[in-house]
């Protein structure tokens, strides 16, 4: 399944549009002074999930989904770009690679992957998600909306935006050869 993910950016927010196969989920991010970081929404603005964060000494997350579920995503490996997210009852890692590809797991097995822009102009972002056709929806979307949290939303609006990614070393390596089942 091809996810496509296009932000636009303003002042104090960003909003998302969703594209599935299925139906257009939307979210929105407001700035840092509200508790709500993120909220995702089904078509007809039915909430389907709220992501808060919370930031000490490494950023953490808590995916709030409205079945009432909750995840717990963070940083286990700041340095090799290692995030978990987690609740009783399944676990799922992403890997962030060189430049700005990443990758999604559950139980050692590959279930997603996307691959950020490296050039964004004025308040505009796109990227697709690729992932298999039984694999929680919602818990990826939110785990790639987490991902786009560490921008600076007021500084980019209307200009050229270069992003780099991740330099540094990683726990492994990106298959660009992946594809979803």
């Amino acid at each position: 399944m091809n996810i496509t993910v296009q932000q636009r950016v303003f002042v104090f927010s960003s909003e998302y549009e969703i594209g599935t196969p299925a139906c257009i989920y939307s979210a929105e991010k407001r700035s840092f002074f509200r508790r709500d970081k993120i909220r995702v929404f089904a078509p007809r603005s039915r909430l389907l999930a709220t992501i808060r964060g919370h930031f000490f000494f490494r950023p953490k997350y808590d995916i709030r989904l409205a079945d009432g579920k909750m995840y717990h995503f963070w940083c286990a490996k700041l340095w090799k770009g290692v995030f978990v997210c987690e609740n009783s009852e399944e676990s799922f890692r992403l890997y962030q690679h060189k430049r700005l590809n990443y990758s999604i797991f559950q139980n050692d097995s590959q279930i997603a992957a996307f691959s950020r822009n490296r050039v964004k102009i004025g308040g505009t972002d796109r990227y697709e998600i690729r992932m298999n056709d039984d694999a929680n929806l919602v818990v990826i979307i939110c785990m790639a909306l987490v991902m786009d949290c560490g921008e600076l939303e007021d500084e980019t609006a209307g200009m050229v935006t270069v992003d780099l990614g991740s330099l540094g070393p990683e726990e492994r390596p990106f298959d660009p050869s992946w594809a979803p089942s």
